[in-house]
């Protein structure tokens, strides 16, 4: 769509979606709210019948966010973009993909291009998802993707998640549109042709000239964030919308806690009364009020060094206040404990909610664990990839048609292999998995998969292991279960004697080496003991 001045000065002018702006930024307000903090107080609800107004001030300056419980709800979708597998197709000549591939190591802040999704889009799907993905072009030409936040929109028409058109907000300041000390306020328009400043006076909308573009993409370059449209609300939503409910909850209860734990954490110290000293118990002296006292008569409290001195029971009718004489009230533990839980079962249930299921712990795990069923973790975590690789391939091709002139479109597809199991979750798999015959394509899947979990924040170790394992000879069985097999004495030789061979080795060689090479120096390691082990192995085999 191309605006004219006077279909841009229709649309200032009646806000046509303003129903849908509106909406769009008071629900992004709310998910901020929960997961960033921003905007807390205006969220606590006043208990009218329970609560006076001092009351509640106290208790919105002691609240805590709901951010940390959001951070441990978001804690497995960084699989996404730790998972295994995956490729990226540009469609391009080499030296064309190379330098595609080399604009997209820095895309912006010093990101590269799947960084910049997972630290910036990631966190907009979450709590903006009527916000968009906007490319931008600098002052040499260079494309690069940004995110503007649907509080910065004055006004767009949506058509899927691409646009129509865009009106931003814009808080510059143009002198030769100011009357007295009043600037005219300034949009931001772009339609499929042109990138342009406009003047609202609030009647009529001036195109400022000099502040002109064109628009190189021929389209609006901009995507919304979410892909999750919910067609009651005619608005795409939030990953998290099916637990804002239960923050909201979380989040009242949890202020409700702090207060009691802030009003109730420090016990109450209490004694029986007992006379003033310097007055005798009168509360006067001189003629005055008793300064130690306050003219009560009673003591206000012992001294450390001071000696009580308890009467002693004359009868059995006589109490006996001894140790009782002083002590303290504690907190009702059994309340404060029932509010834990009960926060408690709230979190779970909003990890449910996400997530299909739920950590198991076991006692000395508070933190961490593990999840009772993984398929519904990875079946989520394979929605959020779709999602980001909807927006990186919208990125690459937008960069790339600024690029070069003829530019197909590139292919992403991130890899689906997430890792949510523990390592020893996945050998114990491995190990059944062997032990029940499973074919050996399968034992080289559980394996690889193994060394990912273990090591997929070593890279340098994980690269070792799986050569390691390309390189062994029949790397599922033992020494002892291959002895049993018909093999050619070189294979025999090579599985004996591999973790000698592997000890030899200098620590780099399994990096630095090809499996090729390394598999040649194993041949020549074993070249020297032919001598004796056949002999060794006949003689087992019989």
């Amino acid at each position: 769509m191309i605006l004219t001045t006077e279909k841009i000065t229709a649309i200032l002018r009646d806000k046509p979606n303003a129903k849908l702006i509106s909406q769009a930024q008071a629900y992004s307000k709310k998910l901020m709210m929960h997961m960033t903090g921003i905007g807390l107080k205006g969220y606590l609800n006043k208990l009218d019948y329970f609560e006076k107004d001092e009351v509640k001030i106290v208790r919105e300056q002691y609240c805590r966010s709901n951010k940390d419980l959001f951070a441990r709800l978001h804690r497995p979708i960084d699989k996404v973009f730790s998972a295994r597998g995956g490729s990226v197709y540009y469609n391009l000549p080499e030296q064309k993909e190379k330098q595609l591939r080399n604009a997209l190591t820095d895309v912006e802040y010093g990101y590269s291009l799947r960084k910049w999704i997972e630290n910036f889009w990631l966190n907009a799907y979450e709590y903006d998802p009527m916000g968009l993905v906007f490319i931008e072009i600098d002052e040499t030409g260079k494309a690069y993707p940004t995110y503007k936040s649907i509080m910065d929109v004055q006004d767009y028409k949506m058509n899927g998640r691409k646009l129509d058109y865009l009106i931003l907000k814009t808080d510059k300041r143009i002198e030769e549109y100011k009357k007295g000390d009043n600037y005219t306020p300034i949009f931001r328009v772009i339609d499929d042709a042109f990138d342009y400043l406009i003047a609202w006076d609030g009647s009529i909308a001036t195109q400022i000239q000099k502040e002109t573009y064109p628009n190189y993409f021929g389209k609006v370059p901009a995507l919304i964030n979410s892909d999750l449209f919910d067609q009651l609300r005619g608005m795409y939503v939030s990953p998290d919308d099916a637990i804002v409910g239960i923050a909201d909850e979380f989040l009242q209860e949890g202020s409700y806690f702090n207060i009691f734990k802030k009003y109730h954490f420090f016990p109450k110290a209490w004694q029986y009364q007992r006379a003033c000293k310097p007055c005798e118990g009168s509360g006067k002296r001189n003629g005055e009020d008793c300064s130690s006292c306050g003219g009560t008569g009673f003591a206000k409290d012992w001294k450390v060094n001071e000696t009580v001195q308890v009467p002693v029971p004359q009868s059995k009718d006589q109490p006996l206040l001894a140790p009782d004489i002083a002590g303290y009230i504690t907190p009702d533990i059994d309340g404060w404990e029932a509010m834990d839980k009960s926060l408690d079962k709230l979190e779970e249930l909003m990890y449910r909610t996400m997530w299909g299921t739920t950590l198991e712990r076991k006692d000395n795990e508070t933190a961490t664990g593990r999840f009772i069923d993984v398929q519904p973790v990875n079946d989520r975590l394979s929605k959020y990839s779709d999602a980001a690789e909807t927006v990186e391939e919208f990125v690459v091709n937008a960069i790339g048609s600024i690029m070069f002139n003829a530019y197909g479109g590139a292919d992403v597809n991130y890899g689906r292999r997430f890792l949510i199991e523990t390592p020893d979750e996945v050998w114990l798999k491995y190990q059944d998995a062997r032990t029940k015959g499973a074919p050996q394509a399968t034992l080289d899947e559980i394996l690889m998969e193994y060394y990912q979990t273990k090591y997929t924040n070593d890279s340098f170790e994980m690269q070792k292991y799986i050569k390691l394992m390309a390189l062994e000879p029949f790397v599922h069985y033992t020494v002892q279960q291959v002895q049993t097999m018909n093999l050619s004495d070189e294979d025999y030789l090579k599985k004996v004697y591999f973790n000698e061979w592997v000890m030899q080795l200098q620590q780099n060689d399994l990096v630095v080496n090809p499996v090729q090479a390394l598999s040649q120096k194993l041949t020549e390691y074993i070249s020297g003991k032919k001598v004796n082990i056949p002999a060794q192995k006949n003689l087992l085999l019989n």
